[in-house]
C-alpha cells in the first residue's frame, strides 16, 4: 500500500512521483487542489466498477490545501481502473451546497478504449455511479459560486489534476 502525506503547498507537483511507483500498468493518481477560501471538501465516497482505491482519498481536503489518492486495476485481471469519487462541499457554516464529482476510466485494452474523465458539481441528491458519462482531456465546470477544472493524461499510469476554486 502506498503512503504519502497530503501537502499544503499548492505549487508542489508530487502526483507524478506517486504515479510512477505504482506497480500496475493501469491506474490513475488524482491530485485535488482545493483553492477555495470558502469551502472544505469532506466525506469522500467511492464507487468502482473495475479496480480499487490503492491509496484512498483523504477524509478532508481543507481550504487552500491539496489531497491525493490513487486507483488501480485488480492484479491478474483483464480490466482497468474505472470509478467515481465524490466529496461533500461544506461552507464555513457547515452548509452543503452540493458535491464535487470526479469520474475516471483507465481501460485495460487501448485497442478498443481510451482514457476519459468527467468533473462536475451536483446537488446532494444526485446519485453518482456508472450512469454518469463524460469525455475529454481538459474540463472546466461552474455552478453557483464554485468552479472545478481538470486535466487527465492519456497514459496507462494516468495522472489527473483537479482544481476546485471560488468563482
Amino acid at each position: 500500500e502506498l503512503e504519502f502525506k497530503h501537502r499544503t503547498n499548492l505549487n508542489t507537483p508530487f502526483i507524478e512521483q506517486i504515479s510512477s511507483i505504482i506497480n500496475t500498468g493501469r491506474n490513475v493518481s488524482i491530485q485535488i487542489n482545493n483553492q477555495s477560501a470558502i469551502y472544505t471538501l469532506k466525506h469522500p465516497r467511492v464507487f468502482t466498477s473495475s479496480g480499487y482505491p490503492l491509496s484512498p482519498p483523504p477524509p478532508t481536503i481543507a481550504r487552500n490545501s491539496i489531497g491525493a489518492c490513487t486507483f488501480t486495476k485488480t492484479s491478474s485481471s483483464f480490466r482497468g481502473s474505472v470509478g467515481v469519487l465524490t466529496y461533500q462541499i461544506l461552507d464555513i457554516e457547515a452548509h452543503t451546497p452540493g458535491k464535487l464529482v470526479i469520474m475516471f476510466s483507465v481501460p485495460f485494452d487501448y485497442n478498443m478504449y481510451e482514457n476519459w474523465f468527467a468533473l462536475g458539481i451536483f446537488e446532494e441528491n444526485i446519485t453518482c455511479d456508472q450512469d454518469l458519462n463524460g469525455t475529454g482531456n481538459e474540463i472546466s465546470y461552474s455552478q453557483k459560486n464554485m468552479r472545478v477544472n481538470g486535466t487527465m493524461s492519456p497514459a496507462g499510469k494516468s495522472v489527473m489534476k483537479v482544481e476546485f476554486e471560488d468563482q
